[in-house]
């Protein structure tokens, strides 16, 4: 099933216009993206001030959406070494 089809099958079962059902369903995506963007993890953080974030959400029959502290660090290391890498081959 297609986004459009699905987005008139759920305005029809709870009798609601289209635009609305469409406006809540990335209304709900852009909470998650802002609020993901807005978290500091490019800053230096330490495991402490990390754990205080909010860094999971949970999206029904999806899942749970998570960052750990381990993984942020791991992928900075990775982006460090990569970003190095290029910098040897550059220059």
């Amino acid at each position: 099933m297609k986004y459009p089809d699905i987005i008139s099958a759920v305005s029809k079962e709870l009798d609601i216009p289209r635009e609305v059902v469409d406006l809540a369903y990335k209304s709900y995506w852009k909470f998650i993206k802002q609020t993901i963007q807005e978290l500091p993890l490019k800053e230096d953080i330490n495991e402490e001030e990390f754990s205080k974030l909010r860094t999971n959400f949970n999206v029904p029959s999806l899942g749970k959406m998570v960052c750990t502290y381990d993984r942020m660090m791991g992928v900075k290391k990775r982006y460090n070494y990569i970003k190095k890498l290029r910098e040897d081959v550059k220059g």
